[in-house]
């Protein structure tokens, strides 16, 4: 089919770089000249792991990168694609009601064309965007589809997805949506415009959620002796009401104790639902107990940093990005972090594999041989690459905070290393 991506962000280069190499034939429209010019030379604006190998098979062949909208009558499906950022507590749609008035200023009114709104929106907002827009296009039909792609694996998430949702209106045919997906061997769910928009928030409420529990319980584990909370994790996930194989990615993978969640979707979504129900005049208990654990969680890590390494040294933090598997340091923790770090006078170093600054800091790459010399190390994000760690032999002392729970004590080699994982007494 002959299918059109509005915005070449995260969400819209991975959704046209993968339908691409099904067999489609995609064109990915942004406004932004540069960008394009850019894509049109196979230059990504950001690092996602499988993503430039799919673009570079299949650019000039089946996947193109334009700057307007001159091939919308020609296509079957319409994914928009572009943000829908959080401002003063409200969640902003005007990039998507942008891209609608450039799409029906070129549409001829002729052919059926499936709008695909893949954007993160409040409940209601479809049907506030049909009424005001489409109504009057009998050949035009709006359906949200959201999107559940992570950061660092989502080419892996798209190709193998959990679960597809599609909201649409009765009456309206989804036929070619469905061919798109027809491949996919998931659970498939078909729902109203507003069950579809509030599933978005619904899962990411949830694993922000798991991750603040964790982090909560984190508090007291560091403040016991000989409690490790990993330990505690694997004995809840024994219990047979968490069969932890139903659950992909794992649930076990949400419940583990760190310095908070970061990036550019729990924090926005978080505040997103906390808007809708405050514009509702609903409480708002949750989502405010979610934020402020995850705003406690920076300062118990910091808590932890004074406590074992004095001001005034230098740490190497391990990690930039605010997870592994990208280059995105939105809400990086690292970067609330360094802000911390620098009000005690601690000199920083910082390393990462795909990040090249934060904060005014330049990023290096790893290498064994030249951090073997530093004495205190922050692991900050679950690189798999910061495991070399294990191989050093260090000659004196050498502290290690791990605030993501990545490192296990009995797989260093050196007998220099003082491990210092989050949630196993890192208070005492």
């Amino acid at each position: 089919m002959n299918v059109g991506v509005i915005g070449t962000g995260f969400v819209g280069l991975v959704t046209g770089a993968c339908l691409a190499n099904k067999k489609n034939q995609v064109i990915c429209i942004d406004i932004d000249k540069k960008k394009i010019q850019k894509l049109n030379k196979n230059i990504l604006p950001f690092y996602e792991k499988g993503l430039k190998k799919l673009i570079t098979t299949k650019i000039s062949k089946s996947i193109y990168f334009v700057d307007n909208y001159k091939n919308v009558n020609y296509l079957d499906l319409l994914f928009i694609t572009v943000g829908t950022p959080l401002v003063k507590n409200k969640v902003q749609l005007q990039y998507i009601e942008k891209a609608i008035v450039q799409i029906l200023k070129s549409y001829n009114g002729k052919k059926k064309i499936l709008i695909v709104l893949k954007s993160t929106i409040p409940p209601g907002t479809t049907e506030y965007l049909y009424n005001k827009y489409f109504k009057k296009f009998k050949n035009l039909s709006l359906i949200n589809n959201p999107e559940f792609l992570r950061e660092g694996s989502a080419v892996k998430d798209f190709k193998k997805p959990d679960r597809i949702i599609i909201g649409y209106r009765k009456g309206d045919s989804i036929k070619k949506l469905l061919n798109i997906y027809q491949e996919y061997k998931c659970p498939l769910f078909k729902m109203s415009w507003s069950e579809s928009e509030i599933s978005k928030y619904y899962s990411n409420t949830f694993f922000s959620l798991l991750i603040t529990f964790a982090n909560q319980f984190s508090y007291i584990c560091d403040k016991l002796k000989d409690v490790n909370q990993f330990n505690i994790t694997k004995s809840l996930m024994a219990d047979r009401r968490i069969s932890k194989d139903k659950f992909v990615p794992d649930l076990e993978k949400y419940l583990v104790p760190g310095v908070g969640f970061g990036g550019s979707c729990f924090p926005k979504d978080i505040g997103g639902i906390k808007s809708i129900f405050l514009k509702e005049k609903l409480k708002t208990d949750i989502f405010d107990s979610i934020l402020k654990i995850n705003k406690n969680s920076l300062n118990h890590s910091t808590k932890i940093i004074r406590k074992n390494i004095k001001p005034k040294s230098t740490i190497c933090i391990l990690g930039a990005s605010f997870k592994e598997g990208t280059d995105d340091i939105r809400e990086s923790r690292t970067l609330s972090i360094i802000k911390e770090l620098k009000k005690n006078n601690y000199k920083i170093i910082i390393y990462d594999p795909v990040v090249k600054s934060i904060g005014g800091i330049k990023c290096k790459k790893f290498i064994a041989s030249e951090v073997k010399k530093y004495k205190n190390f922050l692991l900050m994000t679950r690189w798999n690459e910061f495991k070399k760690i294990y191989h050093i032999k260090f000659k004196t002392l050498t502290k290690i905070i791990d605030l993501r729970c990545l490192y296990k004590k009995n797989k260093f080699i050196s007998n220099k290393v003082q491990l210092i994982p989050i949630g196993n007494g890192a208070l005492i």
